[in-house]
């Protein structure tokens, strides 16, 4: 009887609960499957056929039935947390009206406004948004921006949808350092180099006018420009360091800088290390040829 509880929790994924269990086997079979460790008892009356984090979230689920995963381990589920690692107790959240838990593996929260819950990979997680904004104070200061970075570009969600959760979340921690950067994702800052420059460098009365990741459309493809002055007509591009110093990635850069120009737009672009360690100069450099171009522009024949 022991194989067909074993096979019976593979096909539940290895993850099932006592009283789910019991509608198909006797006590002692769970009992001494349990003691002679061919079955984990990894949360009260939640049973595993392994205890690693993936499996542990699914018992989470499991045993509570009225909550989703929250903060990394929602990060996770999205595929958001990068090189982080979700580490101690599952977290996880719910409505108002229902328990905390006092199991120590698991941490829930409650929320008097209940939480948007999707599936995700079969499991239930926060909706997008509340997953970045819960994870902020989870993640190292200099990887709390990344989320978002990586999921506004991808088209997974926008920097007002952001916005729009986060006043509704009403007061939560690093909640101005959050508005701040999804606003400047709204606005079009799409990479941490982007919002360097945007508040280190072109943070400038004359430089704050341009259009952040602005969209043109070259023969049958759309680029889109890190920051572009219209009336100008120049693009500036801020060039990651390892991606745009590829010999490949520098001939498909010259072959656009060559259609933009074929169009009338002049492009100059500042490598990671300029930005950092001469934010004076790219600025400085920005204006005179803002300058030049306005120069340039205004001979052209009507």
């Amino acid at each position: 009887m022991r194989r067909d509880l074993l096979a019976w929790a593979a096909r539940h994924g290895g993850v099932f609960t006592r009283a789910d269990a019991l509608t198909r086997f006797a006590p002692h079979i769970v009992d001494d499957a349990v003691q002679d460790g061919a079955i984990l008892r990894v949360l009260p009356s939640t049973y595993a056929l392994a205890n690693d984090r993936d499996t542990l979230r699914r018992a989470a689920l499991a045993h509570r039935p009225d909550a989703a995963l929250a903060a990394l381990d929602a990060l996770d589920v999205w595929g958001l947390l990068g090189d982080q690692r979700a580490h101690g107790p599952i977290r996880m959240v719910t409505g108002s009206g229902h328990r905390e838990s006092t199991v120590p593996q698991l941490r829930i929260s409650r929320r008097t406004n209940p939480p948007t819950v999707v599936v995700r990979a079969g499991l239930r997680v926060t909706r997008l948004e509340e997953t970045i904004i819960d994870s902020w104070p989870h993640l190292p200061p200099i990887d709390r921006r990344a989320p978002a970075l990586v999921a506004v570009p991808e088209r997974r969600t926008t920097g007002a949808r952001l916005l729009d959760a986060l006043a509704a979340r009403g007061r939560v921690t690093g909640a101005a350092e959050m508005r701040e950067t999804f606003g400047l994702v709204a606005a079009g800052c799409h990479s941490p180099l982007e919002l360097w420059g945007h508040e280190k460098v072109f943070s400038h009365g004359e430089l704050r006018r341009a259009q952040c990741q602005a969209r043109v459309r070259l023969g049958s493809r759309v680029v889109y420009l890190d920051r572009y002055y219209a009336d100008e007509m120049l693009a500036v591009e801020l060039d990651g360091a390892a991606y745009h110093g590829a010999p490949q990635q520098r001939e498909r850069d010259i072959r656009r800088d060559a259609a933009l120009a074929a169009r009338g737009i002049q492009t100059i672009r500042f490598s990671h290390p300029r930005l950092f360690h001469d934010p004076n100069g790219v600025r400085a450099e920005t204006l005179e040829v803002l300058a030049v171009r306005r120069r340039q522009l205004s001979r052209r024949p009507a």
